[in-house]
């Protein structure tokens, strides 16, 4: 068995990276192990981590790619830009919907994308395709959807 544990963000200071995201964006933070090297934030009852990865690879600020979906974006927005989440790309309205842009501390840059409420409850369920299944199939739940 294999599974995505996390998605590691070179930071300078984990411990501080960690207070930020908790003060500023309201994530949980969790430390994994004894030493102090395993420190990741996540939305609270999220699955997916942030490993705040610190003295092993030099921060590189900008676009980490990282996204994540907010059924409440404007609110969520004012909400941390009052808490000084400093924003690379204001809230704006597309074709492709509603989205932001933020930075932490280091200059990493993460995306806001506004989505239904169902769409998200929908990704919370969703799962890949699982190759050793039979004929690679999903495994069925809510939000998962039926092969082609």
């Amino acid at each position: 068995m294999i599974a995505l544990a996390d998605c590691a963000v070179a930071v300078t200071d984990a411990k501080a990276s960690a207070r930020w995201w908790t003060e500023k964006v309201g994530f949980a933070v969790h430390t994994v192990g004894n030493g102090p090297h395993a420190v990741v934030v996540a939305p609270p009852g999220d699955r997916f981590v942030i490993h705040l990865c610190e003295g092993f690879e030099k921060p590189e600020p900008g676009n980490t790619g990282i996204a994540f979906v907010s059924d409440d974006l404007e609110p969520r927005v004012r909400r941390m830009e009052a808490a000084g989440v400093v924003f690379a790309e204001p809230m704006s309205v597309g074709p492709g919907g509603a989205r932001a842009k933020f930075a932490d501390p280091d200059g990493n840059i993460f995306w806001l994308i506004g989505a239904p409420t169902a769409f998200i409850r929908g990704e919370l369920d969703r799962r890949a395709p699982d190759p050793s299944s039979p004929q690679g199939r999903r495994p069925e739940g809510p939000g998962t959807p039926s092969p082609p």
